[in-house]
């Protein structure tokens, strides 16, 4: 069975809490450099890859990323990839 975990981002608001955010919701660890690359790399490698991560509004996300945003859309359709135990559910 898959833990499954919820990421709204209609209540995040900056990419400094975005960052803050992911890292509780994994359990990150402190070494997280609270940016795209080491979210990518964190993700593929500490994290257990048996979850379905259902993110809501990623729209939303995508404006508070701004020029990074397809940084972002790229770790999030990559990972099902790299990952393929992990599920990642964009709406």
């Amino acid at each position: 069975m898959k833990r499954e975990l919820y990421l709204d981002g209609s209540v995040i608001y900056g990419v400094e809490e975005f960052h803050d955010q992911v890292k509780e919701l994994f359990g990150l660890p402190n070494y997280y450099g609270r940016n795209l690359d080491d979210l990518w790399e964190c993700l593929t490698s500490y994290v257990d890859p048996n979850i379905r991560l259902v993110v809501h509004d990623f729209n939303h996300l995508i404006k508070v990323f701004g020029p990074e945003a397809e940084g972002l859309k790229d770790i999030f359709e990559r990972l099902p990839q790299q990952c393929p135990q992990m599920e990642i559910l964009l709406n």
